[in-house]
């Protein structure tokens, strides 16, 4: 796993989005918990991304010097881009493993970018380290937790996708299920189903919105949608 992250935002308008390489380190030690402690309020946020594109993440103000260096922000004086959708934040730079997207409703995300970009509240990422402060497991966890819900409670509850799979693999669903999970791995069967099953994978707008309680500290279901050929709803309005 790499370590390129972006940092994003939709703007108040609702119509655009701005975003930009947050550096190297991008994991949630780095960025994440930085966010979480010094940029937590729009005004905050306002600020952080006055300063443009960053090699590196750091204190508010410390841009300016006469912070510890691991503490410094480090700007690449080149402004962020815009887009019109958070379709476009992963457009720009190839291969960018973690996504940092603050949204209209104050909120933090965290975004794992692929296959499926999958948008988790970041506090939620914040409460479910491992003992030396990383989510990797966590993001695995989630990855196959959205595995499942597509196989079994989507799939269950929507006829459209069941006519799918019926026309495009005859061996069915439960056939399809074994494949998935053939190795006993729930981390690996995300990625059988996203490379091996792609009329399944291409049924689906390529966002995932985990919903979580209101300490965000469980997970109690998933949002996605199937993909729209006119206008694409974006995932505020999910």
């Amino acid at each position: 796993m790499g370590d390129v992250s972006i940092i994003a935002r939709r703007l108040e308008c609702g119509k655009h989005v701005q975003y930009g390489w947050s550096g190297n380190g991008g994991y949630h030690k780095m960025v994440g918990s930085r966010l979480l402690e010094w940029y937590n309020e729009p005004s905050k946020v306002e600020y952080l991304f006055s300063l443009g594109q960053l090699n590196i993440l750091g204190k508010p103000g410390s841009e300016k010097g006469g912070a510890p260096l691991f503490f410094t922000t480090d700007t690449i004086n080149k402004p962020h881009w815009l887009g019109t959708s958070e379709c476009d934040i992963f457009s720009k730079i190839l291969f960018i493993d973690y996504g940092y997207f603050y949204d209209l409703d104050n909120i933090w995300y965290y975004v794992i970018p692929r296959p499926f970009k999958i948008k988790i509240p970041l506090l939620y990422i914040n409460h479910h380290l491992d003992q030396n402060g990383f989510e990797f497991k966590e993001r695995e966890k989630i990855k196959s937790m959205v595995t499942e819900y597509i196989l079994f409670d989507y799939y269950s509850s929507d006829t459209k996708l069941q006519k799918l799979v019926n026309k495009k693999y005859p061996e069915g669903i439960d056939e399809i299920r074994s494949k998935v999970y053939c190795n006993n791995d729930k981390n690996y069967s995300y990625f059988v189903l996203t490379e091996n099953y792609r009329e399944i994978y291409n049924y689906f707008d390529k966002w995932v919105v985990v919903r979580t309680s209101k300490d965000m500290k469980e997970i109690t279901g998933f949002s996605m949608k199937k993909k729209q050929n006119k206008k694409r709803i974006e995932t505020i309005d999910w």
